[in-house]
């Protein structure tokens, strides 16, 4: 009786053991389903992050420094070269009024028994080539004189050379060759009819003439 009573109880307490055991798997079954069963919470959507606006960067701007003008220096004119100037505008004008009134331009001196142009003679020379530049429709007949002394044909071939040294001193200084001729009087047309060394000094000479 005993006997049948402890198995009994035995086995009561083992089925017991058992439901029990079971019981408890059913549970964290259910519970490891249920929170299965949950919705996993869905990782939030990050936005995107909106583009940022490009800002224009002005490009840098330089700071110029005004330079100051500076003036071109203008040559200084010398004195010497004032002068000379003054004095062309002089010749021109003297030059003009000689061949206007005479037709002829100024008159080149000679000394005795010479051909070759004297240093005081250049500037002289120098004004007519000026003004023939500025006159460049005017052709020159070059006239070349002696004084008394001396026969004829050797004052004629004195005259000769000496138109010839004016010619050339014209065409050097840059007067056409073809504006330019020459002829000789020799003792024949002389302006002072006197007989002394100041008649003589004015009638050795070259004389420009005008001519159409």
């Amino acid at each position: 009786m005993k006997i049948n009573y402890l198995f009994k109880f035995t086995l009561v307490m083992t089925v017991s053991f058992f439901l029990a055991t079971g019981c408890m798997k059913v549970v964290k079954e259910e519970e490891t389903v249920g929170k299965s069963a949950q919705p996993s919470e869905q990782p939030k959507e990050e936005k995107p992050a909106a583009p940022k606006e490009e800002v224009a960067i002005a490009p840098k701007e330089e700071k110029v420094e005004a330079q100051p003008v500076q003036e071109t220096p203008q040559p200084e004119v010398s004195a010497k070269e004032e002068k000379e100037s003054s004095a062309k505008a002089e010749a021109g004008d003297e030059v003009s009024e000689a061949a206007a009134k005479k037709g002829m331009l100024l008159t080149v001196y000679f000394d005795f028994d010479r051909f070759t142009i004297r240093d005081d003679m250049k500037s002289t020379l120098e004004k007519d080539a000026e003004w023939l530049k500025k006159n460049q429709n005017i052709n020159i007949r070059v006239e070349g004189h002696c004084d008394e002394r001396g026969t004829n044909e050797y004052n004629i071939a004195l005259g000769d050379r000496r138109a010839q040294s004016i010619k050339e001193y014209l065409i050097n200084y840059g007067i056409a060759q073809s504006r330019l001729s020459t002829i000789s009087y020799g003792e024949e047309k002389p302006v002072d009819l006197d007989h002394t060394e100041e008649a003589w000094t004015k009638n050795r000479r070259g004389e420009l003439v005008i001519v159409k």
